[in-house]
């Protein structure tokens, strides 16, 4: 059971609580979620998020609360609102309203996809706010009744109320089933490598080398006063700026150097393994500023590419190679702000070449300029703290395979050679597997608008960056 702390003893029977009736325990996620919020709004919340033994008992604590100290009562109304507990708390909590002469002491919240003429019949006459299909659709609304209706609020959150959630939330999660389970890495394979990188020097002076390379728009080596590339030799040549003549002086094959290591002209197998993650870097660069994402540099300093307004038509709407569907949206509003998907890439070489793509986020303005990181770190920790796992994965996955046009791969060439990258990221058998309690709901609109009502931006509880690595 979590519940708030007791009344002041002073006025033991002040009407000061919230209670939230919901379906236990298959409705237990969505309640932990509105408790927290109202909670961090500075209301006192009563609720259930445990599968209770001893009914009898508990439902004299529940009487109690509707009887002596709620002030307003919640009904989440899901498929499971028929419940026998559910409709006894109903029947009681309007017996209550209508002592008390309030017609609005029940407050219904949809969320789930209940016709309105199926509702419990306490709760037909009511005006039922709309959180389906998603949550926080409800939350502004909320508010604003609670407000109105004067519901005493304290000026900061009870912590050890949620505390409390929290624990019962890891409880729910924390679920081990004896059952094998395939889990999704952000690792994601490179099927096709080049077969040459070729170094050339120039005839002429080095300088003229060196001059060309800056203004040269491939993805190059400047290493011991030679070029290298993976690109054809045309290719490489093609631009604006005339090249000095150019004539080749070593041709390797990458599968030399992660095997054998120490291939001229590289003094050992370190020095080209560092050569080519920087030149797979360059062809990640590359092909992100062609299809139209914008570059952004981190904080800490990690180079991202985002998503601006626009490039985009609407939401990515795929059913991918594995069979699974996705649907988001990659940029979206957040209050006076754009927030955009970020996609930074890391070539490595070990076990298999292969990129380590991070979903992450940049904000905006204009919905194209993006606001410096230094300066956007703790709102994005705000935006972002109800996004798990499973959307960080499916926005990675969304974002690649827009980047691919829907293709199985995505080509990374510049010229005529051969650079490929799966799609489809590396997965790992798990002997064994977690169940989550009930679903997690996004605060976000169709539009990717984020719901998040302006009491609960705060940073209360919030310690590090979160972990979008889409994992």
């Amino acid at each position: 059971m979590v519940r708030a702390s007791p009344s002041p003893a002073a006025n033991p029977a002040v009407r000061d609580e919230i209670l939230i009736t919901h379906a236990n325990p298959e409705d237990n996620a969505v309640a932990r979620w509105l408790a927290a919020r109202l909670t961090t709004a500075g209301y006192r919340v009563w609720v259930d998020v445990q599968e209770l033994r001893g009914g009898d008992d508990f439902w004299n604590v529940i009487e109690d609360k509707l009887r002596h100290h709620v002030v307003k009562q919640i009904a989440l109304v899901s498929r499971h609102v028929r419940k026998r507990g559910v409709l006894k708390e109903l029947a009681l909590g309007d017996g209550i309203g209508r002592q008390l002469g309030d017609d609005q002491f029940i407050i219904p919240i949809r969320v789930d996809d209940v016709p309105y003429l199926e509702f419990p019949t306490e709760l037909l006459r009511l005006n039922a706010l709309e959180a389906f299909p998603n949550w926080a659709g409800a939350l502004a609304p909320l508010l604003k009744t609670l407000e109105d209706a004067g519901v005493p609020r304290r000026t900061g959150p009870d912590t050890e109320f949620l505390a409390s959630l929290v624990e019962a939330q890891q409880r729910g999660r924390l679920t081990v089933l004896e059952r094998p389970e395939t889990l999704l890495t952000n690792w994601f394979q490179i099927t096709e490598m080049p077969e040459l990188l070729t170094f050339y020097g120039s005839a002429g002076l080095s300088t003229q080398l060196e001059n060309w390379l800056a203004n040269s728009q491939k993805p190059h080596l400047k290493y011991l006063g030679l070029a290298g590339t993976f690109t054809d030799v045309g290719t490489f040549q093609a631009g604006d700026v005339a090249p000095p003549k150019l004539d080749g002086r070593f041709w390797l094959r990458p599968g030399d150097i992660l095997t054998n290591g120490e291939v001229a002209p590289f003094p050992n197998g370190a020095e080209g393994r560092r050569q080519m993650v920087n030149l797979l870097r360059q062809h990640w660069d590359l092909a992100m500023h062609r299809r139209g994402l914008r570059r952004f540099e981190y904080a800490s300093g990690e180079i991202g590419w985002f998503f601006p307004d626009g490039l985009v038509d609407g939401r990515v709407k795929r059913t991918l190679a594995s069979g699974k569907k996705v649907d988001r949206a990659v940029s979206g509003k957040f209050k006076d702000k754009r927030w955009h998907l970020a996609l930074i890439g890391r070539p490595r070489l070990w076990p298999a070449p292969m990129f380590r793509v991070h979903a992450n986020m940049v904000l905006s303005l204009d919905g194209s300029t993006p606001l410096p990181g230094k300066e956007t770190q703790a709102i994005r920790r705000r935006l972002t703290r109800s996004w798990w796992n499973d959307k960080w994965r499916d926005l990675l996955l969304a974002g690649l395979d827009w980047l691919a046009e829907g293709e199985p791969t995505f080509d990374l060439a510049v010229g005529r050679e051969r650079l490929k990258l799966s799609t489809a990221p590396l997965e790992v058998p798990f002997p064994v597997s977690y169940e989550a309690e009930e679903r997690r709901e996004s605060e976000e609109a169709a539009d990717g608008e984020i719901l998040l009502g302006e009491e609960l931006e705060t940073d209360e509880g919030i310690e590090h960056e979160p972990e979008p690595e889409g994992a």
